[in-house]
């Protein structure tokens, strides 16, 4: 009979576990310690990760390790919620229109478009979108969005911007309300309409392709598990320069706001991606509190809830998704 080969322990080699000898249990205690500090790190303010300088890229895969594991479960971290019982109004936006709260950041003069899947503040100012807003119930049309259309103009807004204006511009034509989401739960005609350039804003192609794409996966596929709807709004910091053709302004960084009514309490969750984030980012490091992506983008987002109630969901600092399978409630 053929001897089994003992099984790997920790993912060590197993010489080099063999070589241990008496002090396999203090390593094993070590490496716990180490997958512990890397959950802990996990759930900390960005301005207190970035002080381990050059370490925080590893220390943040180390992290992911086990705070997703953990999160999902309700074991770590934390979001924001306050007791709701209403009943949502049909849309994206039950909790109000985004409000224009500084004009120095968001023009005031804002159109309101209406899609099928989805709507969109645009400023004819800035020629593009301030935000978008999108509602992701649990039932999908489809699984799989059927193939991509061409980018094209949006013959309801007059000066739209075109295709051409990104050429050469070194920034991706960067979705707002997402190509797959929209599709899986609204079918062909409204996947077509995220195609419309009034649903697109420049994006540098390593946020665009990385964290950001990443983002708007675990909003379609991973938020929904519990059976929620979930209402996501899309909105943009102000940034200085524009795009050569077409004068589109080029946005400084891409922030979402996430919210669903989970058992009697409305959740909310924040994200905030700078043009500069690198393409190996997780979104789970890009949390922030609602509150700050409004003084980022000079938005209101929940304007028809009361200020008691804008003020306890609005100032946590978030530091997970909402869990999946919480052990305790």
């Amino acid at each position: 009979m053929a001897r089994k080969k003992p099984p790997r322990r920790l993912g060590l080699p197993r010489r080099l576990w063999n070589r241990l000898g008496p002090f396999k249990a203090l390593a094993a205690l070590a490496f716990a310690a180490l997958l512990g500090f890397g959950n802990w790190f996990a759930h900390q303010p960005a301005a207190e990760r970035a002080a381990f300088g050059g370490l925080q890229p590893a220390l943040e895969s180390l992290g992911a390790a086990t705070a997703d594991f953990t999160d999902n479960l309700g074991l770590t971290g934390r979001d924001a919620s306050v007791p709701y019982t209403l009943a949502p109004e049909p849309g994206p936006l039950p909790f109000g229109i985004p409000r224009v709260a500084d004009p120095s950041k968001t023009p005031d003069d804002l159109i309101l478009l209406k899609r099928k899947g989805y709507w969109l503040g645009y400023s004819p100012t800035l020629r593009r979108a301030a935000w978008a807003a999108y509602a992701l119930p649990v039932r999908k049309v489809l699984d799989y969005p059927p193939e991509r259309p061409p980018f094209f103009l949006d013959t309801e807004v007059r000066g739209s911007p075109r295709p051409e204006d990104y050429t050469g511009s070194g920034y991706d034509r960067g979705h707002l309300a997402p190509n797959y989401a929209i599709a899986t739960r609204y079918g062909r005609i409204a996947q077509k309409e995220t195609f419309l350039m009034t649903n697109i804003v420049p994006q540098k192609a390593d946020l665009n392709r990385g964290p950001w794409r990443l983002l708007e996966q675990i909003v379609a596929d991973d938020l929904t598990a519990p059976g929620d709807t979930v209402y996501a709004i899309v909105a943009m910091a102000p940034g200085s320069r524009h795009l050569r053709r077409g004068g589109v302004q080029i946005p400084a960084g891409m922030g979402m706001v996430l919210a669903a009514i989970h058992e009697g309490r409305l959740r909310a969750i924040a994200l905030y991606m700078p043009q500069e984030t690198p393409s190996r980012k997780l979104p789970r490091y890009c949390f922030c509190s609602v509150r700050d992506l409004e003084r980022l983008t000079g938005l209101d987002f929940f304007p028809a809830l009361s200020r008691a109630r804008q003020d306890a969901l609005e100032t946590p600092a978030v530091t997970r998704f909402w869990p999946k399978y919480p052990l305790f409630r």
